[in-house]
């Protein structure tokens, strides 16, 4: 478990995803387990649960989960559903409801903050110009229920416009959720320097995703989605292809090197790996995360 001895606002504040399952027990059993593990967070994906059905909220699951996560003494994050995308302008108004719920439902059960993905940049100046203030509007109304926003890079576009973005709409309520895992993949595929990206991001950087990889992108990721969705894990963790999830330190991600960039930062640092694969390691990558925090920061 996490050391008394080192002072609250310098502990790092560890936390793990929670792989999603709809069965009550599997969850309780997962999360009674990351506490044992010294985890001090859960980050949680929204479309996990039915939360939300045909853009309303679910009002029994929320309330159940609410149940469920009070048990427990973590902090909470959320992770916004995959199929948000407020480049969809011919179907809008249907995101707006999805992500307003969102927030709401975050609210109720006090995550924050709640990670919304970039995605891929359009081409068109006026659908980004719709992006851009669906942004501002968000952040807004979620500051106003004490939710953070933060928006999360992926391997498929680089980190700049995402920080773009952020610094555009300009509120302490949208901020940058740094990916380590997508950023590597994106650095290697469009020739970026990595570290550099990451120094540019640290001015916007509001929460921590931590997965590793080798930095092999899998160009099936772009040419091909479904198929890439379909790739057995097994194989692709065999040949080191794509966004794996591996557990800080177990891929070429230098986090030393992060971690003493980052020794300001105060939020979040999200294991994002696949937790369930590694079982018996869990507490284990925890306690090294933690250790190598500690001693980027000279504690």
């Amino acid at each position: 478990m996490v050391s008394t001895k080192i002072p609250t606002k310098e502990r790092p504040i560890i936390g793990v995803n929670l792989p999603g399952s709809s069965d009550p027990e599997a969850n309780r059993k997962r999360l009674s387990a990351f506490q044992e593990d010294g985890f001090d967070a859960i980050e949680l994906s929204l479309d996990s649960f039915p939360l939300i059905i045909d853009g309303e909220p679910c009002n029994p699951w929320i309330e159940y989960l609410r149940n469920l996560l009070s048990e427990f003494p973590f902090r909470y994050s959320a992770h916004i559903g995959r199929g948000l995308d407020l480049r969809d302008v011919s179907n809008l108004a249907k995101h707006r409801a999805v992500l307003k719920h969102s927030i709401d439902i975050c609210a109720r059960l006090q995550m924050s903050p709640l990670v919304l993905h970039y995605e891929v940049q359009s081409r068109n100046w006026e659908v980004e110009k719709v992006f851009l203030e669906e942004h501002r509007k968000a952040a807004q109304y979620a500051g106003e229920r004490g939710v953070l926003l933060v928006v999360e890079n992926i391997e498929v576009e680089w980190v700049e416009p995402v920080i773009e973005l952020v610094a555009s709409v300009d509120s302490q309520n949208l901020r940058l959720a740094f990916d380590t895992g997508h950023a590597f993949l994106a650095a290697h595929y469009f020739k970026f320097d990595f570290l550099d990206a990451f120094r540019k991001a640290l001015p916007y950087l509001g929460h921590f995703h931590l997965s590793d990889n080798t930095g092999v992108f899998e160009e099936l990721r772009i040419t091909d989605r479904p198929t890439y969705d379909a790739l057995p894990m097994g194989w692709r963790y065999e040949f080191g292809r794509g966004d794996i999830h591996l557990p800080p330190y177990w891929g070429k991600i230098p986090y030393d090197e992060l971690f003493r960039l980052a020794s300001d930062y105060q939020g979040m640092f999200v294991c994002e790996y696949y937790s369930e694969r590694f079982l018996p390691f869990n507490g284990k990558i925890q306690k090294h995360v933690r250790e190598r925090i500690l001693k980027a920061r000279g504690l």
